[in-house]
């Protein structure tokens, strides 16, 4: 019975454990809607870091040109007096 008690434990323990990190993964992905009440906002260093912050981004590129798909990269679009108005994740 203890090894079945034992068994089973561990196994919960891991389903556990992947569900963690699968979840862990859902929250670091970026999303550009988090940060979106930011849209029409001056865009500034620190306002680009707390953007990057808001939106779970690893990296930031503004007015980017086509790129390669980078699912934690956020775009910030602006227009020429740097007021931003869009921005997407990829």
């Amino acid at each position: 019975m203890s090894r079945f008690f034992t068994a089973g434990l561990l196994a919960a323990l891991t389903l556990a454990l992947t569900l963690m990190q699968a979840h862990a993964g859902e929250r670091k992905q970026c999303n550009a809607q988090l940060a979106s009440y930011l849209i029409g906002e001056h865009l500034t260093r620190e306002l680009k870091e707390r953007v990057r912050v808001e939106a779970r981004a690893t990296r930031v590129v503004v007015n980017p040109i086509p790129q390669e798909f980078e699912p934690n990269r956020l775009r910030i679009i602006t227009d020429e007096s740097l007021r931003i108005t869009g921005m997407s994740c990829g």
